[in-house]
């Protein structure tokens, strides 16, 4: 017999827990180290060499994203309002746990956030937060360029926002579609069903066309080898965005 769908809802915490419960001990060890829930293992779930983490299941994005919070914010004592997009729980768990960290999350339909946002009409003030975390998010977006524009607009003066997303390194343009296409060709041409796009260097091109100044950021150059193997990371991007010397259109005012 089929089980009820209402009995997920109450048995997947519990099932989470055991299984995190069950792989803390299968992994133990000190081989590796997780730097979203800084924890040391014998190796990482999947692939050995840049796997998730066993405790609490970040990939390299998000370990990516937490060591270079931990580096560009840590020394500071003045609050950060945070707001993470989408957010998983290890890294929010993570954020929530630094010193000074007023941590907001949102998503447009997700469950256990704070807000039901849409990315690109976001309800909330100008200059509301001094940390913005966008994490391939803007791939499934219809209007990327609405969206850019909104995260621009909540950022404070001296914010910082940090998105990740698909990223062909290699290719100049964004290969991008919005007609009606079968599942199977969007996950050849984009990675996924539900994906728009993926994008080429001219993304640069559409953040700062949002007001936003862009470093490129590829935080495994600095690393050797070994350390790349015990943070369980490849060379995957960082674009950090800070305000520009803006074309920035407030969008709201124009609906």
């Amino acid at each position: 017999m089929r089980t009820p769908y209402f009995f997920v809802p109450l048995l997947s915490p519990a099932y989470r827990r055991g299984r995190t419960l069950l792989r803390r001990v299968s992994y133990r060890g000190d081989a590796v180290w997780c730097a979203v829930c800084q924890q040391g293992f014998g190796g990482w779930i999947g692939r050995q060499a840049v796997g998730c983490c066993p405790n609490c299941g970040s990939a390299t994005r998000q370990k990516l994203a937490a060591l270079h919070i931990a580096r560009q914010f840590a020394s500071g004592t003045a609050t950060i309002r945070v707001l993470i997009f989408a957010p998983d729980e290890g890294l929010t768990a993570r954020l929530r746990r630094m010193p000074g960290f007023h941590v907001t999350t949102a998503d447009v339909s997700a469950p256990d956030v704070d807000h039901h946002w849409d990315i690109t009409a976001i309800d909330a003030p100008d200059a509301a937060f001094d940390l913005v975390l966008c994490s391939h998010v803007l791939e499934h977006v219809p209007d990327d360029r609405a969206a850019l524009g909104e995260l621009r607009r909540i950022l404070s003066p001296q914010g910082t926002a940090i998105i990740q997303v698909p990223y062909a390194r290699d290719t100049p343009t964004t290969d991008e579609d919005f007609s009606e296409m079968r599942p199977a060709e969007r996950v050849r041409r984009f990675g996924q069903s539900d994906h728009c796009r993926v994008y080429g260097r001219d993304l640069v091109d559409r953040m700062t066309d949002a007001g936003f100044a862009v470093e490129v950021l590829t935080p495994v150059a600095t690393m050797t080898e070994a350390e790349r193997a015990r943070l369980g990371v490849w060379n995957d991007v960082l674009f950090i965005c800070t305000p520009g010397d803006a074309r920035q259109t407030d969008r709201r005012a124009d609906a």
